[in-house]
């Protein structure tokens, strides 16, 4: 590693942890916590543009996204698990902190491929393969959390003497029915739904990613199977809500996302004939192989 090198990732290291000092700072001093969001999210645009511009290398934005993240979720679990507190109060800001400092770093980036016309920066394979798998593991947390240890659950009562609704979305539609026809709120029945799609997208967007090599039935079988085995670990552990309904809203997120990956991949392909997964500097050379030849 040359000297310039270690000067960039020291300041990397260095300015993460100035930005990590002024969000906590924030969050504990002003209670409107959305401020401290708006504000994070400034500073890691802001940053991410600086070390992209500065480098010409996708690693120390990579670096950067990874120090805060994990040091958002540290703190978020932190906050979490010494609840109640008198002094620092819990709620889904600290959640949109972590969103933030990995979202709009893999946003930016991403877009500055999708716009790059050659290889100016480097590395962006392994920017966006690491920060999957950083998603990934905070995603494994949130899917553990959301369906084990605070698990989701629908606004009215699971069935009687540990009966097991086997028809999708009939539980669903009869409540939805009679709220309507008493002129009840069914905002919170609205929400569980989109919690629950919202949730599996991004299991959707990655399996396709990932297991794009497999074959249409091997890739339909992981769709089918990893939500499956979530509903039945549910069931056998009697740990959450095991529920046709739930399986269901599951496998229409799993849909959105890999709509979402055939979207992105058909907009890359029609503006820049190439993979958005595939290294822009083999798509060029190859490129110029065949226009040699012919």
């Amino acid at each position: 590693m040359n000297k310039r090198a270690v000067n960039i990732s020291s300041l990397v290291i260095l300015l993460a942890l100035l930005s990590l000092i002024l969000e906590i700072c924030l969050y504990y001093f002003i209670p409107q916590h959305f401020i401290t969001v708006i504000v994070a999210a400034i500073i890691s645009l802001g940053l991410t543009h600086f070390f992209l511009e500065t480098s010409l290398d996708y690693d120390y934005c990579f670096l950067h996204a990874a120090l805060m993240t994990i040091a958002s979720l540290a703190f978020c679990m932190v906050v979490y698990l010494i609840q109640p507190n008198a002094w620092i109060s819990y709620d889904y800001s600290l959640l949109a902190l972590i969103v933030v400092n990995w979202l709009i770093p893999f946003a930016y980036c991403f877009m500055r491929d999708f716009s790059d016309r050659g290889p100016r920066f480097s590395d962006y394979l392994f920017f966006f393969h690491g920060m999957s798998v950083l998603f990934l593991a905070v995603y494994c947390i949130a899917i553990v959390k959301q369906l084990f240890i605070t698990p989701f659950l629908p606004p009215f009562d699971s069935p009687a003497f540990g009966a097991h609704n086997f028809v999708p979305f009939m539980a669903t539609g009869n409540y939805l029915e009679r709220t309507i026809s008493a002129g009840g709120d069914i905002s919170s029945m609205i929400i569980y739904i989109i919690e629950m799609v919202v949730l599996a997208i991004p299991f959707g967007f990655y399996a396709k990613v990932y297991c794009r090599s497999f074959p249409f039935l091997g890739r339909l079988f992981i769709y089918l199977i990893v939500p499956f085995l979530l509903e039945g670990i549910q069931y056998l552990t009697g740990i959450g809500r095991a529920d046709i309904d739930d399986y269901s809203l599951a496998m229409i997120g799993t849909v959105i996302g890999v709509v979402i990956y055939q979207l992105v991949y058909y907009i890359s392909y029609e503006t820049h004939k190439r993979d958005f997964l595939e290294d822009r500097t083999v798509a060029k050379s190859l490129l110029f192989h065949f226009g040699g030849n012919i």
